[in-house]
């Protein structure tokens, strides 16, 4: 959303727009990097180039970085800088017609206008229809003094952009130089009435922006009244609702979540469930889901009807139980490399293809199991446990004791309990640590 914004030339929301990104994400390269941007644009090179030299820290070679620097070190009069970034730009990309104009713009302000000119024509043959390359290839035959080839490339630049201010005057001065003072007088009288246009167009634009502006901060606040209107609704029909104690089965699809609804079963513990799904060759002993779950986020007033029993949740949906409730998760932990082939497996089985590279779908997992658990152990209306599927299968006495410890008076340990574990039917084995 920023980079549009800033593409469309809106400075002040793209910044806001990133400012928020900022707080809700941290701080990124490419959050420095659309900072940048916008304090290019403002012709603010020195914030540029703060926010760039953070980036380069992290990112050293990548090529908008160095463009980026190029022009801020260009625009500060820092001219050796600015042509070793846009030398380091050409090492990465040859063709890389932007770093051509920076380098011609160095030469060109450095004096020497025959390779500003070389460096031109190399950027106008790589992209022609930049109106820059045949300004500056102008600029540099005119300082050369050749005159009758500077008319052509500024003519050029005025097709592309007729409202290249600086094209046109320097063309007047050509034409003056040529000995052409009514084709120089015209250029000049279109040039200044360009100019009365541009400043007109940039005060409706301001205008309109700051009526924009004005609009959208009473579009906020009135959003603002009616999401505290909302909060306040919620937090009356919350106070109103009274608390449930409801235990929930949760962890990374395949970790053993199906496992634990059965010895749950087993000692006592009532399950809700519809049955939808039912065994196949992917859980022969069955899923015991309640598939209403899913609608948790939209409508949270369901987990309701697990009152008193035992519901499996997918991690994912975790935040989405609701307030007053108090809730016994018992969360289960396997290591996510046998978490993901036991995925892959399932999805083999029936004929589909994983849609991320394995080692990349451990890692997201991995990292969304780490912050799934810190918040439950955080917060105060969770009592959490936290069951390993591997020790469940080697010896199902330690987690069985823990679960009486955990609901007591209410799971109740037996044989019957420990006949459920079946470790023939751990088929996705690691001899890696649990690190899940």
């Amino acid at each position: 959303m920023a980079t549009c914004q800033l593409n469309l030339g809106l400075l002040d929301e793209a910044d806001a727009t990133i400012d928020r990104a900022r707080e809700t994400f941290g701080r990124s390269e490419q959050a420095d990097l659309v900072k940048a941007s916008i304090a290019i644009q403002r012709d603010d090179h020195r914030g540029a180039l703060e926010a760039l030299e953070r980036v380069r820290e992290k990112l050293p070679d990548e090529v908008p970085l160095q463009l980026m620097l190029a022009q801020s070190y260009l625009a500060l009069r820092r001219f050796a800088e600015a042509e070793a970034a846009a030398g380091r730009v050409l090492a990465a990309d040859p063709h890389h017609a932007q770093a051509f104009l920076v380098r011609a713009r160095v030469q060109l302000r450095s004096g020497r206008a025959a390779e500003a000119a070389d460096l031109a024509l190399e950027a106008i043959g790589l992209q022609y229809g930049n109106p820059l390359g045949h300004f500056l290839l102008g600029a540099a035959l005119l300082a050369l003094g050749r005159l009758e080839e500077a008319e052509p490339p500024l003519r050029n630049c005025l097709a592309l952009a007729p409202e290249f201010l600086q094209a046109r005057r320097l063309l007047g001065r050509v034409l003056r130089r040529l000995g052409r003072p009514q084709d120089a007088v015209v250029e000049e009288a279109l040039s200044f009435e360009t100019a009365r246009e541009l400043r007109e167009r940039q005060a409706r634009h301001q205008a309109e922006c700051r009526a924009a502006a004005a609009a959208r901060a009473e579009s906020r606040a009135v959003e603002d009244r009616d999401r505290q209107a909302e909060a306040d609704r919620r937090a009356a029909a919350i106070a109103a609702i009274e608390p449930l104690d409801v235990v929930v089965v949760s962890g990374l699809p395949r970790s053993g979540t199906s496992l634990m609804m059965q010895l749950l079963r087993a000692g006592g513990i009532d399950l809700l469930t519809d049955g939808q799904r039912v065994a196949d060759e992917d859980n022969l002993e069955g899923y015991f889901e309640w598939e209403a779950v899913k609608q948790l986020p939209k409508n949270p007033r369901l987990i309701e009807q697990a009152a008193g029993k035992a519901v499996k949740v997918v991690s994912a949906m975790l935040p989405s139980l609701p307030p007053p409730h108090r809730y016994t998760v018992i969360y289960m932990v396997r290591p996510v490399e046998e978490v993901v082939d036991s995925q892959w497996a399932m999805l083999g089985r029936r004929g589909q293809s994983p849609r991320s590279e394995k080692r990349h779908l451990a890692e997201v997992q991995a990292h969304h199991s780490r912050q799934i658990r810190r918040a439950l152990a955080a917060s105060d209306r969770v009592k959490l446990l936290e069951a390993s599927y591997p020790e469940l299968v080697a010896d199902p006495g330690s987690v069985i004791a823990s679960l009486a410890a955990l609901l007591p008076g209410r799971f109740t340990p037996s044989a019957a309990v420990a006949e459920v574990v079946k470790p023939a039917l751990y088929r996705q084995r690691s001899r890696q640590p649990e690190t899940g």
